[in-house]
């Protein structure tokens, strides 16, 4: 509304200017004396044309679910964005409750989605897939796709064009006390599997032989689901599904898979050197005791790096190395992703913003300020990065990670599978069971 009264302003602006240009001329054919102080007299009346109200700037409205500190930083960005760009302004929709996404596709469904949003991988591939998300090939330069890891953009590609950006990236590492090690007499990670066994015997303790040690070698867990499982998987030679001429059928229950869980759970009840019932476990369960001396090994990614430095505890006492290899190496791949959605009046504003957050010097002082990974693998030569062991560990890691399955069932898929690992790791039913059963009830949803 208030667009079309500026517009209406002006015209009348300009009318107004041309009556008083045609009123002016005709003295001014027969009093040629008059001229120069009619022109004087005309001033006014071009005064408002030079006043013109500005346009408003366009509203972007981005949803995401930042923490508190990721928040403050961002914050800061948008403020820089704005001064540089006056007609564009950056509206935040910042929500941390376990309804964002039930929220976003309500939102979208009701046609009053945001311009922006930043989602897990496995819901850009959902969204993309059901034509929420608005196709950026024209926005988003060609060659930004080299500048990222290549698993980072698996979930945004459709028939070769880019439906979003990754916003960040994180992976799986093994971390581990250096001083058990150098007490068991240990002088560097574990390589393979076989040596990780080897390590964790050696580390851990059980001093009065009640069978409970006072530390395990290792600690795994169960509570993200199969998060933290999937590396083990791949690294075993599973595959997730197969694709076999447009049929997609479930394939994680083959024998590598099986083997992979099976390593798992013989960690905890063959080998006794985890502790039993993690399967509901949380990272925090098993950093604590990690912290505590109690467990030796745990896997973790770029989140934990900053609480572990920032705890005089364990101060030169730990370490990261990539995670030992089975087969083959592999880590999973982690982050977060940004879309544009499809119904936005406002692709080009918020593609511009997109590729503000891209530039090098933002995504530098995102990574440095917040502890985290650079989103691109030039920026590991950085002199920020390059001299940063934990940052090469990370971009090493980043070279083999893979990304989870990123078909529109994804989602029910990783539920599934999840729930298969906990049930083999508390004892439920077998691995073979486990993922026998996850595999036929994939295979229903499949099919639908």
């Amino acid at each position: 509304m208030k667009k079309k009264m500026f517009v209406l302003i002006g015209l009348m602006v300009v009318a107004s200017m041309l009556l008083a240009g045609c009123a002016q001329a005709t003295p001014a054919a027969t009093e040629p004396a008059a001229t120069e102080p009619a022109a004087t007299e005309a001033a006014p009346t071009q005064a408002p044309a030079t006043e013109a109200p500005a346009a408003e700037p366009v509203t972007i409205r981005f949803a995401h679910q930042f923490s508190d500190t990721e928040s403050a930083k961002l914050d800061e960005i948008i403020q820089k964005f704005e001064a540089e760009n006056p007609d564009i302004k950056i509206e935040v929709e910042r929500n941390n409750d376990s309804n964002f996404y039930d929220k976003l596709v309500t939102s979208i469904l009701g046609e009053d989605a945001p311009d922006i949003a930043r989602v897990e991988p496995v819901k850009a591939a959902q969204y993309i897939s059901a034509g929420y998300a608005a196709n950026l090939d024209e926005f988003i330069a060609a060659d930004l796709r080299d500048q990222f890891f290549p698993g980072t953009l698996e979930p945004l590609v459709k028939d070769g064009s880019l439906y979003g950006v990754p916003q960040d990236v994180s992976t799986m590492v093994l971390y581990y006390r250096t001083d058990l090690f150098e007490a068991a007499g240990i002088a560097t990670p574990p390589a393979t599997w076989d040596e990780l066994l080897a390590d964790a015997q050696a580390l851990t303790k059980d001093t009065n032989n009640d069978g409970n040690p006072e530390v395990y070698g290792i600690g795994l867990f169960g509570g993200w689901g199969a998060f933290e499982f999937y590396p083990w998987f791949w690294q075993a030679g599973g595959v997730m599904l197969n694709n076999d001429n447009g049929a997609v059928t479930p394939a994680f229950n083959s024998p590598e898979g099986v083997s992979a869980l099976q390593f798992w759970v013989d960690l905890a009840n063959k080998y006794k050197v985890m502790p039993v019932g993690t399967a509901t476990y949380g990272e925090d369960e098993i950093k604590g005791p990690f912290v505590a001396g109690q467990i030796a090994m745990f896997t973790s990614g770029p989140w934990t790096v900053a609480s572990l430095k920032g705890n005089t505890e364990i101060d030169g006492k730990w370490a990261i190395a990539p995670l030992p290899a089975g087969k083959k190496s592999a880590s999973v791949l982690g982050g977060m992703d940004l879309i544009v959605l499809d119904q936005s009046t406002h692709k080009e504003q918020a593609a511009r913003f997109i590729n503000y957050l891209l530039q090098d010097e933002v995504q530098v002082d995102w990574a440095k300020s917040l502890d985290l990974l650079p989103l691109k693998k030039s920026m590991y030569s950085d002199p920020t990065f390059k001299d940063d062991a934990f940052m090469q560990v990370f971009s090493a890691a980043l070279e083999n990670s893979l990304s989870r399955p990123t078909i529109s069932q994804a989602g029910e898929i990783d539920d599934l599978f999840g729930k298969a690992v906990q049930a083999a790791l508390s004892g439920g039913q077998t691995p073979q069971a486990a993922l026998d059963d996850a595999a036929a009830k994939a295979a229903e949803i499949l099919k639908q």
